[in-house]
């Protein structure tokens, strides 16, 4: 099961990335302010990536207890 979410979150962090450009200081190089405001948006959108993909294991996991079949040896049985 292929899941369009997850690549719809990583192009939308590469893209974010390669677009990421940080605010001039006349002293000092970049504004130190910026490069904190940029590193918490995207410490948001993996950890949006994240819950995403915690959701789709869950309900993975939750349609194998449904649907799995208990073999001989204990061990659930998978789709193919």
């Amino acid at each position: 099961m292929k899941n369009n979410n997850e690549n719809e979150n990583i192009r939308e962090i590469s893209k974010w990335l390669e677009n990421l450009r940080f605010r001039k200081q006349f002293f000092g190089g970049v504004s130190e302010e910026d490069v904190w405001k940029k590193i918490r948006e995207l410490n948001d959108m993996y950890q949006a990536s994240l819950r995403d993909e915690r959701t789709r294991y869950d309900t993975m996991i939750e349609h194998y207890k449904k649907t799995g079949a208990e073999s001989q040896d204990g061990e659930m049985a998978h789709d193919k």
